[in-house]
């Protein structure tokens, strides 16, 4: 009856040290998988947002080429300050948003 005891009690206390070993690596393996989704969805976020804003620079530069074509007939911006300062704004957030873009899929990855 004592061995039983006794090979009950190794069994059980092998079992228990499997479950903690398992269980921390479980447990590691959904923090880490947590801050990932997080890290992802913040990105994401922020896209929109810089998407959002990208969309209303490049209407507010139509707006300007419009104004001028129609009032001036102006159809060289290569002289335009306020003009290449608008575009110079639109280049710069979308290579901004290319960037997040890469970072997003490197932590999918």
């Amino acid at each position: 009856m004592s061995d039983w005891y006794h090979s009950l009690s190794q069994k059980l206390q092998q079992l228990s040290q499997k479950v903690t070993t398992d269980g921390k690596r479980y447990i590691r393996s959904a923090v880490s998988k947590g801050e990932k989704l997080g890290q992802k969805g913040k990105i994401q976020i922020e896209l929109e947002k810089l998407k959002w804003e990208l969309k209303q620079k490049q209407s507010s530069l139509g707006k300007y080429v419009a104004g001028k074509k129609i009032s001036s007939s102006v159809t060289d911006f290569s002289h335009d300050s306020q003009f290449l300062d608008l575009v110079n704004q639109v280049h710069k957030l979308q290579v901004y948003i290319d960037e997040r873009r890469k970072q997003r899929e490197t932590i999918e990855n």
